[in-house]
C-alpha cells in the first residue's frame, strides 16, 4: 500500500506539471502524442467497420435459414412454425 501512495504521489501532480511547462514545450508533447491519438482514432473506426462487416454477413444468412426452416418471429417474440403437415392447436388456461 505504501509504494501505491509512492506512485499516486509521483504522478499525481502530472498534470500541475505539464500545465507549467513553457508554451512551446506543450505544443512539442502534443506533437509527439498526435500519432498515438490518429492511432486510437483508426482502431476505433476499425472496430466499428469490423462489427459491420459482422452484421452485413450474418444478417442475410440468419434470414435465409429462416425461411429455410420455417420457422418466423412474431411481434411478441413467440416463435410460430409452418412445418408441412402440421395444425395449429388452440388451448385456454383455466386456473
Amino acid at each position: 500500500m505504501i509504494r501505491f501512495q509512492q506512485y499516486y504521489d509521483q504522478f499525481g501532480g502530472l498534470p500541475n506539471r505539464f500545465r507549467t511547462l513553457p508554451g512551446w514545450a506543450r505544443f512539442i508533447v502534443a506533437i509527439a502524442a498526435l500519432p498515438g491519438m490518429i492511432l486510437a482514432g483508426l482502431s476505433i473506426l476499425a472496430f466499428g467497420v469490423s462489427i459491420l462487416a459482422l452484421l452485413l454477413l450474418t444478417v442475410p444468412v440468419y434470414s435465409a435459414l429462416q425461411k429455410l426452416t420455417g420457422r418466423t418471429t412474431s411481434d411478441t417474440g413467440t416463435i410460430e412454425t409452418s412445418s408441412p403437415g402440421s395444425r395449429k392447436v388452440e388451448a385456454t388456461i383455466i386456473e
